[in-house]
């Protein structure tokens, strides 16, 4: 302590005791005490310390960590930081790609949807949808191309408006279709094709277990 307490001296006041114990607002003789070791700095001085200088007590008192308590602080944020930017760069920026490819036919397909994406992607688009996923067939030629992806965002029927494009999963197919309601049959829907070669299937409701809209796409070159 009493080396830590010359550091101070030497380094605000010059090595002088006198303009020292003036910062402080002791007496010089009491700086001489400390130096010696013949007595021990009480509260009153600790708190100057800290006050008038800005010196960490911790620091003072046992040699632990920076001397100025500006320098704690700026090395918590420094911290912080580092930790922030550990956590982003382990946190893949843009939204999840899963490679379960959607069909654009009406044929069934294993249902294996992945939980792990493939990758991510970064684009304005991000910004209305959820997900984005693979594109397969050539029924919603020319609106997607086979091999496009697709940004989707999670919805329910409530709000299905017709003429809008949905992926939609069901218990044994995953299909992107328009979709427009059956008005004699609640219980139905009509997945539509854009290609005219293909024709309308109608399903059942009840067997959808997933509905998102298709809210953009990026061209498979």
């Amino acid at each position: 302590m009493i080396a830590r307490l010359q550091l101070l001296i030497d380094r605000f006041a010059k090595g002088k005791n006198t303009q020292f114990a003036h910062i402080v607002e002791t007496s010089e003789a009491r700086i001489r005490s400390y130096l010696t070791g013949a007595v021990m700095p009480k509260y009153d001085f600790l708190k100057a310390l800290r006050e008038r200088l800005g010196v960490s007590v911790d620091w003072f008192i046992s040699g632990d960590g920076p001397m100025l308590v500006s320098e704690i602080e700026e090395a918590r944020q420094a911290e912080e930081e580092r930790k922030a930017a550990k956590a982003k760069k382990s946190c893949p920026e843009g939204l999840p790609v899963y490679e379960c490819d959607f069909t654009c036919g009406f044929w069934e397909t294993e249902n294996d949807q992945t939980l792990q994406p493939s990758y991510y992607i970064d684009t304005p688009l991000n910004r209305s949808a959820d997900l984005w996923c693979s594109v397969q067939g050539k029924s919603m030629v020319p609106d997607i191309e086979p091999g496009d992806k697709v940004a989707l965002r999670a919805c329910t029927l409530d709000n299905l408006e017709p003429g809008h494009i949905y992926a939609v999963v069901l218990d044994d197919l995953r299909t992107v279709k328009k979709l427009r309601r059956v008005p004699d049959d609640p219980t139905m829907l009509e997945f539509v094709a854009s290609n005219p070669e293909f024709g309308v299937e109608r399903y059942p409701i009840s067997r959808i277990l997933q509905l998102y809209r298709v809210v953009g796409k990026l061209h498979s070159f």
